[in-house]
């Protein structure tokens, strides 16, 4: 077929020569030979382009043309969003494609190159970096390293899992062992969960010019502080993420990470419920279930109630919103109607809904939407006295599942609302000018010590720090520095101890979760 539409003489067997710098051979590139295939089964394609800046016509580089017209093909229809996955063209291409970063070595020096080059792109317009999570070629087994590559991969752009055909190399979670398999699918159904923060994030950014990953200096270009932590980076422009790109330490089983909290409201870890106060350098000390992902206080996080979400990427059944108060917050939702799953029209147009929370006031307000809602109250340990719940400005509070969850890694104030009516907007009342209450570290710091690999002595030694909250803070942490062990071992000590400046205050509020 193809030689036939382009008039090429098959009888000697010569080879059709690829020259997309004539558009009769693209027009059957893509009408022949792309078409056929896309009928049996392709939803989008991979330009996998590797050979080289060079075509007929001097300084036109076949990637940027195939990149154009494949692009324009797949929306040829005028009802499909075109995308297409594609190799580097050099500053502009990003007009195009989801990038691919090229192909990775398995080891822990390519994982750690990754977070400041993703941000990094992002200077010249180019935000849709994918990479090959966990690796793609030679290195060695390292079920540590796919675990925190997979957590990286989350909070990037592309979450795209890659591997050689390698019977070892695989990356679904299932091949790795029981540990980092447990990790690596709660994560991925994390980020599945994101996708309406996400896709949000992505319908404004692509307005607004404003990529998902952005390094820390745009957001605070005057601190020298903003361009000394390269590998830190703002997600979504509501999170900080610092993240972990070095083995675990042998004797705590913690990764560690050295981070800088810019100026401004505190920041509140939304795996382990930490507050830390702001504009400091420190290191965080994570478990290999956790990952240093901040959010502000008065920071909104729309996210999908289902803690498994089925495959494919439908809107959401329920929502659930994460939401840090202490400060005025909102937080926008956009759907495309064509992604509901009863929408056998396959409607087009998009949906908008706004969550907002008044730190005065105490009062969040959600609407209109038009599914089950639940709101999660971080760092929130007890249910206010003035709790109140509207629909419509109807009082529904009776109606409402109201509970404390303390026996989870971040604890926090959830409310469920079934309402489905159609347009309802939700109205919860916490009272005026609400709180996070202050998290005693010691129930976290009791699990960490357990878990060191070291003398009892030591772990003594740590406890009796610990537990002495009578003395002023500047006593505890020297008491902690004069027993000389390594920064290894007091470091997730005195991370938790001097997170938030009011645990040593006489007027502090224990949170009863962590007693």
């Amino acid at each position: 077929e193809m030689a036939k539409a382009l008039g090429h003489d098959t009888g000697g067997k010569k080879p059709i020569i690829f020259d997309p710098s004539c558009p009769k051979f693209m027009k059957a590139y893509l009408e022949i030979l792309h078409r056929n295939l896309e009928k049996t089964a392709c939803d989008f394609w991979w330009i996998d382009w590797q050979q080289g800046p060079y075509s007929k016509v001097p300084g036109l580089d076949p990637l940027w043309l195939l990149n154009h017209f494949h692009y324009l093909d797949h929306g040829r229809d005028g009802n499909t969003s075109p995308l297409i996955f594609s190799r580097y063209a050099g500053p502009g291409s990003q007009r195009y494609p989801v990038g691919f970063s090229g192909d990775t070595v398995v080891t822990w020096d390519s994982l750690a190159f990754q977070p400041e080059f993703t941000a990094t792109a992002s200077n010249i317009g180019y935000g849709w970096w994918s990479h090959d999570i966990g690796g793609h070629i030679f290195g060695e087994r390292d079920d540590e390293l796919v675990t925190r590559w997979v957590q990286l991969g989350v909070f990037s752009p592309i979450f795209r899992l890659h591997s050689s055909d390698s019977k070892w190399n695989s990356k679904e979670p299932w091949m790795y062992r029981s540990e980092y398999e447990k990790v690596m699918s709660k994560f991925m159904k994390l980020r599945h969960r994101l996708v309406p923060f996400l896709y949000t994030c992505n319908v404004i950014g692509s307005v607004e010019d404003e990529p998902l990953v952005q390094p820390m200096y745009w957001m605070y270009p005057d601190s020298n502080q903003a361009y000394a932590f390269p590998n830190q980076y703002i997600f979504g422009s509501k999170l900080l993420i610092a993240p972990i790109v070095e083995p675990r330490d042998r004797t705590t089983n913690l990764g560690a990470v050295k981070a800088w909290l810019p100026p401004g409201p505190r920041f509140i870890d939304i795996f382990t419920g930490q507050l830390y106060d702001a504009d400091r350098e420190i290191t965080f000390y994570r478990r290999l279930e956790e990952y240093p992902v901040l959010a502000r206080e008065g920071t909104i996080i729309p996210m999908d109630a289902s803690p498994a979400p089925g495959n494919g990427c439908l809107n959401v059944d329920a929502f659930e919103f994460l939401v840090v108060i202490g400060n005025n917050a909102e937080a926008i939702v956009l759907e495309d109607v064509g992604d509901d799953a009863s929408n056998s029209t396959a409607g087009k147009g998009q949906r908008k809904s706004v969550v907002s929370f008044n730190q005065a006031e105490g009062n969040l307000t959600a609407g209109p939407i038009d599914r089950p809602s639940k709101f999660r109250f971080m760092s929130l340990t007890s249910v206010p006295d003035d709790l109140k719940i509207y629909c419509n400005g109807i009082d529904r509070t009776k109606e409402v599942k109201v509970t404390v969850e303390d026996g989870c890694q971040a604890p926090g104030l959830v409310i469920e609302c079934s309402f489905s009516e159609i347009g309802h907007c939700i109205t919860i009342e916490l009272g005026p000018d609400p709180r996070l209450n202050v998290m005693k570290p010691t129930r976290r710091l009791e699990h960490l010590i357990m878990d060191y690999q070291c003398e009892f002595e030591i772990k003594d030694q740590l406890w009796k720090v610990v537990i002495d909250h009578m003395k002023p803070v500047n006593a505890v942490i020297g008491t902690l520095l004069s027993l000389g062990y390594e920064d290894s071992i007091v470091g997730p000590v005195s991370e938790q101890l001097l997170a938030d400046g009011r645990l040593f205050s006489p007027f502090a509020k224990w949170t009863l979760a962590d007693g």
